[in-house]
């Protein structure tokens, strides 16, 4: 009977270390699954950017989760290298789509540039580049057709528009993987992968208030046009005069349009300028030289008072206009451009538009980095170099913010040239 007692009890014994094994082998299964659902939980936060992944905020048992790093850490490593963007290595042959209006009111304009890049394709010996030009016309729709044209095509870089308003829906339109380098000098639509090369109104209006602190300028006019890029000119005008102390009497806006400006210098007078010694104008050629010499004829003297200017004064149609001589303006350095120029004519028996030498100075810029980079992230470390370039308008540099920085000159006008003073860098 005994032993039949004891045969019970070890039976006993058996079933209760099977049932505990079994309840092991449970308890084993659910730390498993909440080990996995915690590390679902962390990568999920991690993904929605929280600084600090093993906090009590994140509801994680901290002391668990550090016992089981080795497991944690390389799932969350192997989850965020799936997420960062492969380099994009070229091929033998790179495609550069151009962006050019080839119809239209500024198929003239857009020629003259296609021709630039052609040139600089030569110059600079590029045989791995490949060139695809499309027409942008004068609409948004048009640009964004032909760089969604350009993607299928292949390109990997694209050069253009010549328009701000159409540059902008282009970066929204093409993959963030293709870098765009557009004509247009309205910085407020640049930004990462979206460069504008023009030369900007804001970096001329703080190299001209520069100029004037050298000629002892204290309080001056401004005369600008009733447009949006008047509007920038006003604005920056007004940072400049508080930060270099001159002042702003007196603001006159005029029609861009308008053939007679009878009815503007109504407003010009002697009196209005007694405290002034310098008058800006933001003009260019004909409507500038009809402007300085209405204010002259209401008694304005250059002689008296110092008329200055930005790059619209740039053109020789000026020399010769009374009320100009003397005036000093800033633009970008012509000694490189007129030997641009020069070269142009002996290729194509034309003068080139000067925006066809922004055209010119990216690509030869690509073409030489092209050649030493094998993937877009080592050609935009080349191309934003804090050293910078030099190029036909001179000194520039950019940087990853589509930022485009340029050192201006300031030129007095003479009777039958511009002579170079000094080097301005904004």
């Amino acid at each position: 009977m005994k032993y039949f007692y004891l045969f019970i009890f070890l039976f006993l014994i058996s079933c209760a270390k099977d049932s505990f094994i079994k309840d092991e082998v449970i308890v084993i299964e659910n730390k498993e699954i909440d080990k996995q659902e915690k590390i679902d939980e962390i990568i999920e936060k991690k993904d929605s950017s929280t600084e600090k992944i093993f906090t009590k905020e994140n509801k994680i048992d901290n002391e668990e989760l550090s016992n089981n790093l080795e497991i944690v850490e390389p799932i969350i490593k192997e989850h965020e290298e799936k997420k960062i963007e492969k380099k994009i290595l070229f091929g033998e042959v790179i495609k550069i789509g151009l962006l050019l209006p080839l119809s239209g009111d500024n198929k003239k304009l857009g020629k003259s540039i296609s021709n630039a890049l052609e040139m600089a394709l030569f110059e600079t010996k590029s045989t791995n580049i490949q060139l695809l030009f499309k027409d942008s016309g004068d609409t948004i729709d048009q640009a964004v057709e032909a760089s969604n044209q350009l993607e299928q095509d292949g390109a990997s870089i694209i050069i253009g528009p010549i328009f701000s308003f159409q540059a902008a829906e282009v970066r929204k339109s093409v993959s963030k993987n293709i870098p765009i380098f557009s004509f247009t000098n309205d910085q407020s639509i640049k930004k990462e992968g979206l460069w504008a090369l023009g030369f900007s109104p804001k970096q001329q209006i703080k190299a001209i208030f520069n100029e004037m602190l050298q000629h002892s300028i204290t309080a001056i006019s401004l005369i600008a046009p009733q447009t949006i890029y008047g509007d920038i000119i006003l604005q920056e005008s007004r940072k400049a005069s508080i930060s270099k102390n001159i002042k702003i009497n007196h603001i006159y806006r005029y029609d861009r349009n308008a053939k007679d400006f009878s009815e503007f210098s109504k407003f010009l007078t002697k009196e209005s300028s007694l405290s002034d010694n310098g008058l800006l104008i933001i003009a260019s050629g004909k409507q500038l030289k009809e402007i300085s010499s209405r204010a002259q004829y209401k008694g304005i003297n250059p002689k008296e008072i110092k008329f200055f200017g930005i790059s619209g004064w740039n053109n020789h149609e000026i020399l010769g206009e009374p009320a100009l001589l003397g005036g000093y303006f800033v633009a970008p350095q012509q000694y490189s451009y007129e030997t641009f120029v020069s070269r142009y004519f002996q290729l194509y028996d034309i003068v080139p538009n000067e925006i066809s030498g922004l055209g010119y100075d990216i690509l030869a810029l690509l073409s030489i980095g092209l050649k030493e980079s094998k993937t877009m992230q080592e050609l935009i470390g080349f191309l934003t170099n804090e050293a910078g370039f030099t190029g036909t308008f001179g000194f520039f540099k950019i940087n990853n913010n589509g930022d485009v920085y340029r050192k201006f000159v300031s030129y007095e006008v003479m009777e039958r040239n511009f002579v170079k003073k000094r080097d301005i860098m904004p």
